[in-house]
């Protein structure tokens, strides 16, 4: 399970949350390639490309693979893509090559200079994996992009919300926001905190708590637009902060989640993830590990 979103403001700050949650204790690597280095399909059939932009990525070390995966990253250029766990038909008679969802990251950080460019090399693609996902692309001007593979076609959203999870499509998403169109940020007749009675917390009241897919979008999406839209992100720090507290609210402890049997792994938060597209700064926080470790990109 995945969260990833976009609080931005024009001029003023481009900064994208992503959680990742799962149920084997993997280990996360960061990685840098140049301008020019080659890549070569993990499929081993002959696919390879070189890199047109720098491109920064944190990869999974997942057990019994023999390599480590990127499911994260940023370029030089101010693209951002997320792969998110979701129900995917591949295609396999598109006019480009064949690569792997193993490949993706790596495939659109280092050619996509725009978010046009990220959109075609997801939809032109043919696609040979075990793995399941649908995408999520920022650039550094605002704008979103989200790729599912449905019938074994790819389908292009320009994502207004700036939120992804998983499960199900982002058009059932985007439907069920209507679920949740009377929420407000005060409540008439609120008890205060300054009243000397019982304090409630009802701003928001009737907002979803648990972790499905649907709340965490519905949770994400509200808290965006209540803190970026009402101007109480003023800058990059405070865009950084909130982005933190967003990903706190969509995240999930040991003992929270035992999948489907109550002697289960399980699933957890074990990474967030919160990069500067503007100034080329990616934080991370493993967890068990309350602090921040910052990643300052030299573009080459």
């Amino acid at each position: 399970m995945c969260t990833s979103f976009l609080a931005f403001k024009s001029n003023n700050f481009c900064v994208t949350g992503r959680s990742l949650d799962y149920n084997h204790p993997d280990k996360y690597n960061f990685k840098q390639y140049p301008v020019g280095h080659l890549f070569k399909s993990v499929l081993n059939n002959g696919v390879e490309w070189k890199s047109t932009h720098g491109i920064f990525t944190i990869d999974s070390v997942v057990q019994d693979v023999d390599y480590p995966i990127p499911f994260e990253g940023m370029n030089s250029a101010g693209i951002s893509i997320s792969g998110n766990l979701a129900n995917a038909s591949y295609p396999d008679k598109n006019p480009g090559p064949t690569i792997s969802t193993d490949d993706m990251v790596n495939w659109v950080l280092s050619q996509a200079g725009t978010i046009e460019e990220a959109q075609e090399l997801l939809c032109t693609v043919n696609i040979d994996s075990k793995w399941q996902y649908h995408y999520i692309v920022f650039d550094k001007t605002g704008n979103s992009l989200v790729v599912e593979y449905e019938n074994k076609s790819a389908v292009a959203h320009q994502n207004k919300t700036k939120v992804l999870t998983n499960n199900p499509n982002l058009n059932y998403h985007l439907e069920n926001q209507n679920n949740f169109a009377n929420l407000r940020n005060w409540f008439p007749g609120a008890i205060l905190p300054d009243s000397g009675d019982q304090f409630h917390g009802q701003g928001m009241f009737g907002m979803p708590g648990d972790w499905m897919s649907t709340s965490r979008f519905t949770r994400a999406t509200i808290m965006l637009n209540y803190s970026v839209n009402n101007d109480f992100i003023q800058n990059n720090a405070d865009a950084i902060f909130v982005a933190r507290k967003i990903l706190d609210s969509v995240s999930l402890i040991k003992g929270i989640d035992l999948g489907s049997k109550p002697d289960g792994k399980p699933i957890y938060t074990q990474i967030q993830i919160v990069k500067d597209l503007l100034n080329s700064v990616v934080y991370t926080c493993i967890y068990d590990d309350a602090s921040w470790e910052k990643h300052v990109i030299k573009w080459e």
